[in-house]
């Protein structure tokens, strides 16, 4: 058998805080081997990062390795000084982080930084390195690398950036590569190319990878074998086939059915019960014991070890196999104490409860303010046509820079429409946001992906969500702090904090007051924007529950965007599918996700991460990125990046509607041959 590049044994890293000492990882074994992609998966807090920054000997002042050892090559990283680690830094051991923005330099191009790592280290020249550099960018698929290794992190795309930290983690060839969390916030198009890369350099160069993520989807799809972490604890071990054929632990369990069913299902999400333990005061025997389903005497007595069980698949748990329980998850009974929303008088009425009608918005290129300037216009939305009815969802995908935002935004009034009509329930509303009427601001609300950037840091959750109702004055000041304590218990959390402030909440809380803020005023329509793009699998389970469950009982239409299709999937009646400002297919979920489909569609469709490694699909990659909304494609915008693109016509002419019933796809390509396209999943 090849040896471990790295081996991991015994692990302990405690950070000094003033609360108390946080055992952050506690006998943690790892081994990772050359053309190995070992995946590490768990909830935020369960130790994945502290694992990966261990491992790079790049701990937070106050955190330090206690107990244990970490053999790269067979030698003990501990036992290291600084100076020696500089060289084993970039040149044997690389990292990719998950925020590119924060590990590049916004003040030198992205070919200087790059050829950093090989010049540091002696390993070329500058101007050869600046040569491999040029050489890395066009191995992690960027289009004139030439050109871009003169431009600075604040000139590319998200996914662009990311790919540069690829190359400047591979510009000193490193026999293992730490990627924490690569591909979280990226859309799935870019998510797939970088999921290739990893791909690629397994196979041709032999590399390890110590893959950190909340994904398991994409542990399936590149992985070996996975690490499950709670607690700072691996609680389950196998390869990846082992993994997905049968899980023995419960929380494994678990995480694994919080996720969107692929094939489409739409019962509830399994969530997994309460949140992370507090490292600083954790339970009497298994550290799982409080959350999970299955839990025995035993577990709150006994800490169990992790056991062998089968092939190279182990867990700890006095449990395992869990076959006779299995039936038991999720069994768990909401309570209800009834509806707190009357029926808004918007909902009474017949007809869509949201018409757009050849919505654009254009940024810039002069226009009234400025007549002479010559400037094209940055063709955010181009004439977008979407009706939403009440009750129902409608979810808007598309790569980022689609349009998708700058639709949420305008619809509600952040920004004023270029053309176009806007209608809510039966009024125009495309007027400018201070001369909408009052019923209309509160009847229309918004859910942002980020709630730290719209909750007040120095106002309690209780405040952040009574000054809706207190702006509309429905209510006097005396019940305020009542209705305030429904909403909490209408999202899932105890009213007691309603006194604390934002920092103080766990990202999945926030979200939730975010939304009891948003259905403070009894709205008609919600806007989501990306609303879960950045939580855990399981804290996005019970977020889309919520969600559900909302609805139902208030009868609130949904606008929901997001990059995820499978979330998408879940939630949606409908789904339009956008792409540089237009929508190129629009119809049910059922038909979204079923032949035929638009190129665009169907090229989504092949790059979602699924957690079924035994899955086959079609493999569709789009070249280049979306091209300029200030100088879009003529004819059909698609055309540049489309693989089936028909001839001359799609760059001459807008492609005719062709679909039937509801559905509608903008293409040139014959329907008949549409219709013959196969499925992307089976």
């Amino acid at each position: 058998m090849t040896e471990p590049i790295l081996k991991i044994e015994n692990l302990e890293v405690t950070y000094r805080t003033e609360r108390a000492d946080v055992r952050a990882l506690n006998g943690v074994n790892l081994d990772v081997t050359p053309g190995e992609v070992r995946g590490v998966v768990g909830e935020s807090g369960c130790g994945k990062s502290t694992l990966a920054f261990a491992v790079m000997r790049y701990l937070d002042r106050n955190g330090e390795i206690t107990g244990g050892r970490i053999l790269f090559k067979g030698e003990d990283l501990r036992e290291k000084s600084d100076s020696e680690m500089d060289e084993i830094w970039g040149k044997h051991l690389g990292m990719i982080y998950q925020d590119p923005t924060a590990s590049l330099n916004p003040s030198l191009p992205v070919g200087d930084q790059i050829a950093e790592v090989a010049t540091a280290h002696g390993l070329a020249s500058r101007d050869e390195a600046i040569g491999r550099a040029i050489d890395l960018l066009d191995r992690v698929h960027i289009r004139d690398p030439e050109e871009i290794i003169d431009r600075y992190p604040h000139e590319l795309s998200g996914g662009m950036r990311q790919r540069v930290g690829i190359a400047a983690g591979l510009m000193g060839k490193p026999e293992l590569l730490v990627m924490d969390e690569p591909t979280t916030n990226l859309d799935v198009t870019t998510e797939a190319k970088i999921l290739d890369i990893v791909e690629e350099l397994k196979n041709e160069l032999n590399s390890a990878f110590l893959y950190i993520t909340h994904d398991l989807g994409v542990i399936a799809r590149v992985g070996d074998g996975v690490e499950v972490m709670y607690a700072g604890q691996v609680v389950e071990q196998a390869s990846i086939d082992e993994l997905f054929e049968e899980q023995y632990h419960p929380y494994t369990k678990l995480l694994l059915r919080s996720i969107p069913d692929p094939e489409g299902g739409k019962d509830s999400l399994q969530e997994v019960p309460g949140s992370m333990v507090d490292l600083t005061d954790l339970p009497k025997g298994c550290n799982f014991s409080t959350r999970c389903p299955f839990r025995s005497e035993e577990c709150s007595e006994t800490e169990p070890y992790l056991e062998d069980i089968k092939g190279s698949h182990s867990a700890r748990c006095f449990e395992a196999p869990i076959e006779e329980a299995e039936e038991t998850v999720g069994e768990e009974k909401k309570t209800n104490e009834g509806s707190i929303w009357d029926t808004p008088p918007e909902l009474k009425r017949e007809g869509p409860i949201l018409s757009v009608d050849r919505l654009k918005k254009h940024f810039g290129g002069g226009g009234n303010w400025f007549p002479w300037s010559e400037a094209n216009p940055v063709r955010a939305v181009d004439g977008v046509d979407l009706d939403l009815q009440k009750g129902q969802t409608v979810g808007v995908v598309g790569e980022s820079g689609c349009g998708k935002t700058t639709l949420a935004r305008t619809i509600i009034g952040l920004t004023s429409p270029t053309e176009g009509k806007i209608k809510f329930a039966g009024e125009d509303i495309t007027v400018p946001i201070e001369k909408r009427s009052g019923q209309t601001l509160k009847r229309i609300q918004i859910v942002f992906q980020d709630p730290r950037s719209t909750l007040n840091p120095k106002r309690t959750v209780g405040q952040a969500i009574a000054r809706p109702l207190i702006l509309h004055g429905e209510f006097s000041r005396d019940i305020i702090p009542e209705k305030t304590a429904r909403l909490l218990r209408s999202v899932g959390l105890d009213p007691t904090l309603a006194d604390r402030f934002p920092d103080q909440l766990s990202g999945g809380q926030k979200q939730r007051v975010a939304a009891a803020r948003a259905f403070a005023t009894n709205p008609a329509l919600v806007l989501h924007d990306e609303p879960t793009s950045s939580l855990d699998v399981s804290v996005q389970a019970t977020i889309l529950n919520l969600l559900r469950d909302l609805q139902e009982d208030s009868g609130t239409s949904y606008l929901f965007i997001s990059h995820d299709l499978n979330v998408v999937r879940h939630i949606s009646n409908y789904i339009a599918v956008m792409y540089l400002g237009h929508v190129v297919e629009y119809g049910t979920t059922e038909e979204i996700f079923s032949p035929p489909y638009h190129p665009y569609t169907e090229a989504l469709l092949s790059a979602i991460p699924v957690p079924d490694p035994n899955l086959s699909r079609k493999r569709i990659r789009l070249t280049g990125s979306v091209p300029s909304a200030v100088d879009p494609p003529s004819g059909c915008v698609f055309h540049t990046r489309c693989p089936r693109k028909v001839g001359e016509i799609c760059e001459t002419e807008s492609p005719p509607v062709c679909g039937g019933g509801e559905h509608e796809i903008h293409c040139h390509i014959p329907e008949e041959e549409l219709n013959e396209v196969e499925s992307v999943l089976s």
